[in-house]
């Protein structure tokens, strides 16, 4: 597979189903997850190549049973391609320090690949994490 947007989407079903197979056919053994910089905590989400983007699939998958992807747009050029997607799922395990909470979560994120060689390479994305939060009832300190 060397299409670009395949390569990028075959990357949100990784994510729903951690097949390592399919990892160490997408993802390169430089891969670089940007996401994972802010998670000083989760030493396996920082590892490069496929290593790293399962620990992240992990993550997700522990945290929200039925994880899913809803891709709504797919543009690429020149190696880089930008997904717009909806994430869902239900809040059963332990995010962000947050306990399950069993809500249905719908969270909007933007991701943004680099492709080399048939591989995704790097991953950065833009997300409405504070929403996300808010879903699970999470409130800043003297909020009410």
């Amino acid at each position: 597979m060397t299409d670009p947007k395949a390569i990028a989407v075959e990357s949100f079903r990784l994510i729903e189903t951690g097949e390592a197979q399919l990892a160490q056919r997408i993802i390169a053994s430089d891969y670089v997850n940007q996401e994972a910089d802010d998670d000083s905590g989760d030493v396996g989400r920082q590892l490069p190549g496929p290593a790293g983007f399962l620990a992240t699939s992990r993550w997700l998958r522990d945290a929200f049973s039925g994880l899913r992807f809803e891709l709504r747009e797919t543009v690429a050029e020149k190696g880089v391609v930008i997904v717009a997607a909806t994430m869902t799922g239900k809040h059963t395990g332990t995010f962000n320090g947050i306990e399950p909470t069993r809500k249905e979560i719908s969270h909007e994120q933007v991701h943004i690949f680099t492709i080399t060689g048939g591989r995704i390479t790097h991953h950065r994305a833009v997300r409405d994490d504070l929403g996300l939060l808010l879903q699970l009832g999470w409130r800043p300190s003297g909020a009410r």
